[in-house]
């Protein structure tokens, strides 16, 4: 099966939470299920997904290669 893969540019947490969401619902996963893969508090999945509140940066990667996806920085030229 071919999938397409996508690149977008967040440019807010709430851009970067939108994303994880729509991610995680794609994969079938509550907040509860995803918060214990990552061994993290369903509460920081609620405000990672929320774009809301201090949530640390290694949190959300390990949350995003959970779901699948990539983090990249990009210089911009």
């Amino acid at each position: 099966m071919l999938t397409m893969m996508s690149t977008q540019t967040i440019f807010t947490g709430h851009d970067a939470g939108q994303i994880l969401r729509e991610a995680r619902r794609r994969r079938r996963l509550t907040q509860i299920e995803l918060a214990q893969h990552a061994n993290v508090s369903r509460g920081v999945v609620q405000k990672l997904e929320e774009g809301r509140g201090t949530v640390n940066l290694d949190t959300v990667i390990k949350i995003a290669s959970i779901l699948g996806i990539d983090v990249r920085l990009v210089e911009r030229g």
